[in-house]
């Protein structure tokens, strides 16, 4: 229930059975690109695509990149997939065949994909930046709008949510909604037995925290005092305070994560 950090991640991928490893490498190529393809056909429909930006996405050992020119007075929004690397430094998305198809389904989106702990952790979805790229204050902005919106398709844009979408970071399960500097929302989970922000250097935020709980028991521990988080209630945590949440029933328990404010 922490920040989320984006770092290099890398998956080797095997062929499958009945196969030879030309062919399954060959295949794999061809389906990254037809998936990329629609992914690049939707962002273009995108209202969010307001200024041209290009950016860098490495699949495995294959790299493409996109050319996003926004909507003008004159000229349509034009937004195109390139085979290999930006001709210019840029900020590239890194991962690997089998998440880009769990994004491609719906099964998975970017931001958890990219969701860890610690900027050490794995995520099989993650954002890097080329040898000579200088990023200036609108890079920030920039990556979360173009990591969300270019990776969720269709209009308007659904995000589902549950706990078979989540991946765990900091001892809860978690699927991120929506994050844009001093916003970061998202669905979390405690399964029996799960102690969330139990490593002393993930217990606080320099920035508020809102959790709604939906449905079960979490016990918790705010500024070191013990209480019960119940479905139907939610809780305020302040900037600076400590908090840690777990689950000693049966029931999953669920909520809604809301962290804002200077730095979140």
């Amino acid at each position: 229930m922490k920040s989320i950090v984006f770092i290099v991640a890398f998956i080797l991928i095997c062929p499958g059975p009945g196969l030879s490893q030309p062919a399954q490498v060959g295949k794999q190529v061809a389906k990254t690109e037809q998936m990329l393809k629609t992914f690049t056909e939707d962002y273009e429909k995108d209202g969010t695509l307001t200024e041209d930006i290009s950016f860098g996405i490495k699949v495995g050992d294959d790299f493409w990149h996109v050319i996003a020119k926004a909507k003008t007075e004159t000229n349509d929004a034009k937004v195109e997939l390139f085979e290999g690397a930006p001709a210019e430094p840029s900020f590239y998305f890194k991962t690997d065949f089998e998440t880009l198809t769990k994004i491609y389904n719906g099964e998975l989106n970017a931001l958890t994909g990219s969701a860890k702990a610690f900027e050490t952790d794995f995520a099989p979805f993650d954002a890097d930046v080329m040898e000579g790229f200088q990023p200036d204050e609108t890079f920030v902005p920039k990556l979360l709008s173009t990591l969300f919106h270019f990776w969720t398709r269709g209009t308007p844009e659904i995000i589902p949510y549950g706990i078979d979408y989540t991946r765990m970071t900091h001892g809860a399960q978690a699927s991120i909604f929506y994050y844009q500097p001093g916003f970061r929302s998202a669905y979390v989970a405690l399964k029996k037995g799960q102690h969330a922000n139990k490593e002393e250097k993930s217990k606080t935020n320099p920035f508020p925290t809102l959790l709604i709980a939906i449905k079960g028991e979490s016990e918790m521990i705010i500024d070191g005092k013990k209480s019960l988080l119940k479905g139907g209630n939610a809780v305020f945590i302040p900037a600076n305070v400590s908090h840690e949440f777990m689950n000693q029933h049966d029931e999953l328990f669920e909520g809604i994560l809301l962290m804002f404010g200077d730095g979140a």
